[in-house]
């Protein structure tokens, strides 16, 4: 037994020593609270925290009216090209990562998860409430291999407690990132492809997307710091207080997102008031959310909030929302449809057609179509004045009246191998845009190798045999008339 007692210690110290994760190494992408490698598109008030980049792509668009506060906007330069470099040094470190991993799949809504490696073999999603429990560790470290999509549903969110750390969490994944309308979520997203923030989602973490777009809309993006690696977590310094603009009679949902503390934090309105509304305007004092419905006039409404943390910091600060009324807002849409039936060969040209609107009331600026292109596929050609950079088409269309439209002709290459693949094609103005459910259209195409060989149903062939027949006795009919 005194023999096995040193074996024993040596096999439990190992396994503590596989679980345990270093946080993932992200060299100058620490500073960046979303960086793309086509575009960062915006539609309205957002605030990102940090900095905001794109490389090897150019366009940064949708700033103002969004913010960036904290950090600045590099497009296409030597910082936003280093920021890059780090990124794929960060996601294949990540993606590297193979002691003593979890297996995890299908949706991780509900579950209370310790730190640690967890992987999943597919797509991942979070309807509900997914905790991260540190343990009561402010170093411990959970990273999420994700080998294809994460889509985080409407309303959804990853909740900290027992002191673990949005700088400490790592998302990998292996294609695109999807976060819902509204949802909370805390970690920096490391995506091959691309990151997309739906309306008032909140991001305590990062967005960044290796080849593709960071997609934005009415969020609040704060670049969580330095991962914690000794002693306790950054003191509690301040929040980020929730989207400053509001419309009459539209629903608003915003947060308030601590900078540094520990977890569970507890927020309240300290002084001056909320925007009147009906349903009324109200913060979760546990969460940090902020919903209501603005009506009556339209002002700018002052109110003072205060944050506090388990570790008894405190920070309070003045927020301001201005409500304006719905007449300064327009309503862009988009539709996308391909070929019908929606089957191909591999390696075909498909076009595509798309149609962007504005139900008004007002004109809207800035009209940026985005449309990301399938893995495998190949651009081909598209309706100026859109251009093609590394897999993301860009058309800006500028100005459109209210009730004005614009169509757009993409042509692309199918991808070599079979499978269904979506095309999806993304529309913001810079004009405040309320209902962003229309800013989006997918159209799902199927590559087959025997898609171009016609297929006759069981009627022709029934059809055909027939005529086979006939034909035969018409040849044995006509010998013997020569007999």
């Amino acid at each position: 037994m005194k023999k096995l007692t040193p074996l024993l210690l040596c096999m439990a110290l190992s396994v503590c020593l596989q679980a345990a994760q270093l946080p993932v190494t992200l060299g100058s992408t620490v500073t960046f609270a979303a960086l793309a490698g086509s575009t960062v598109t915006n539609t309205g008030p957002t605030i990102v925290n940090g900095n905001v980049g794109v490389w090897a792509g150019t366009a940064v668009t949708g700033f103002p009216p969004g913010t960036v506060t904290g950090g600045a906007i590099h497009a296409a330069d030597g910082t936003a090209a280093t920021a890059q470099g780090d990124l794929t040094t960060a996601y294949l470190d990540a993606a590297g990562r193979n002691v003593a991993p979890i297996t995890v799949a299908g949706d991780l809504g509900g579950q209370t998860l310790a730190a640690g490696l967890y992987k999943s073999t597919s797509s991942l999603g979070i309807t509900g409430v997914l905790t991260l429990n540190g343990g009561g560790n402010a170093n411990s470290v959970f990273i999420f291999q994700v080998a294809s999509a994460l889509t985080t549903a409407t309303s959804s969110q990853v909740a900290l407690i027992g002191g673990a750390q949005a700088a400490n969490i790592f998302w990998q994944v292996g294609s695109s990132a999807s976060l819902g309308t509204y949802s909370i979520f805390n970690g920096t997203i490391l995506a091959q492809a691309s990151v997309t923030v739906a309306t008032g989602a909140v991001l305590n973490g990062r967005a960044l997307a290796r080849t593709g777009a960071v997609t934005l809309d009415t969020n609040s993006v704060v670049d969580p710091g330095a991962p914690v690696t000794s002693g306790a977590p950054p003191a509690l310094s301040g929040f980020t207080c929730p989207v400053g603009a509001a419309f009459v009679g539209v629903a608003y949902n915003s947060f308030v997102v601590p900078t540094g503390g520990t977890s569970p934090y507890a927020f309240s309105i300290t002084s001056g008031s909320l925007p009147p509304g009906s349903p009324a305007f109200n913060l979760n004092t546990s969460t940090g959310d902020l919903t209501g419905t603005p009506t009556g006039a339209t002002s700018t409404y002052t109110f003072g909030v205060n944050v506090t943390d388990s570790a008894l910091g405190s920070a309070t600060a003045s927020c301001t929302i201005n409500v304006t009324a719905a007449a300064n807002q327009a309503d862009v849409t988009i539709s996308k449809s391909g070929p019908a039936p929606p089957t191909v060969a591999p390696n075909t040209n498909i076009p595509y057609t798309i149609v962007v609107t504005n139900a008004g009331p007002a004109s809207a600026a800035g009209v940026t179509v985005t449309d990301i292109l399938p893995a495998g596929s190949t651009f081909v050609s598209a309706t100026s004045p859109c251009t093609s950079s590394i897999g993301t088409v860009t058309c800006n269309l500028g100005t459109m009246a209210s009730g004005g439209s614009a169509t757009i002709t993409l042509v692309i290459t199918s991808p070599s191998s079979s499978g269904s693949f979506d095309n999806t094609a993304t529309v913001v103005s810079t004009t405040p845009d309320p209902n962003t459910a229309n800013n989006r259209s997918t159209y799902t195409v199927t590559t087959s190798p025997n898609a171009s060989v016609p297929t006759l149903s069981t009627w022709s062939l029934a059809l055909l045999a027939l005529l086979l027949l006939l034909v035969g006795c018409l040849a044995r009919f006509g010998r013997k008339a020569h007999v």
